[in-house]
């Protein structure tokens, strides 16, 4: 039987992390499926869905404090379901950007309209950076999310330009034809 596993690992950052452990799963035969990491300040952190036989995956789970000691991270397991098993109800995805001078409450303000709208977030990355020119910290989002068809497309549009026009946010976003 095949079996799904997420594993998030965070830990001070150091070269080499993301090659140990993609090692210790596949000296295991346990196959990543997906996977996200970067640093956060000076933390490492990753999050990976990893799938294989029922028998190979508690092997591994056993084993992580073995990796536990060799990459100095904090491992969480949590055991879910094949991503085709996953209710997904019909829906269009999106892709939003969002572009702002940085500060707080800018991340609260896109998932409140969102989630006002009983949409669901798929994926979300943010970042803050320096701008060399003006020494502006500029906030960007790029975040995917499913639309349902019971949600207008001028309904979500007059949300997200009411948030942008008040807090002064360049909100974009399009139907993905393609991934």
């Amino acid at each position: 039987m095949r079996s799904y596993v997420v594993f998030s690992f965070m830990g001070p950052d150091r070269s080499g992390l993301a090659r140990q452990i993609s090692e210790f799963f596949t000296a295991r035969g346990i196959n990543i499926e997906r996977s996200r990491g970067c640093v956060l300040g000076g933390e490492f952190g990753m999050i990976i869905l990893t799938s294989g036989s029922t028998d190979d995956i508690e092997r591994l789970i056993k084993d992580l404090d073995s990796l536990r000691e060799k990459t100095g991270l904090d491992i969480h397991v949590r055991k879910t379901k094949a991503p085709l098993h996953r209710e997904v109800a019909p829906s269009i995805p999106y892709r939003l950007v969002a572009t702002s001078i940085d500060r707080p409450g800018i991340i609260q303000q896109i998932c409140k309209a969102l989630h006002g709208r009983g949409i669901n977030i798929d994926d979300i990355s943010t970042n803050v950076d320096n701008n060399p020119v003006t020494g502006a910290n500029v906030f960007s989002m790029v975040c995917n999310f499913s639309l349902p068809p019971a949600v207008k497309i001028l309904d979500l549009k007059t949300d997200l330009n009411r948030i942008g026009d008040e807090y002064n946010i360049d909100i974009r976003f399009d139907a993905v034809i393609c991934k």
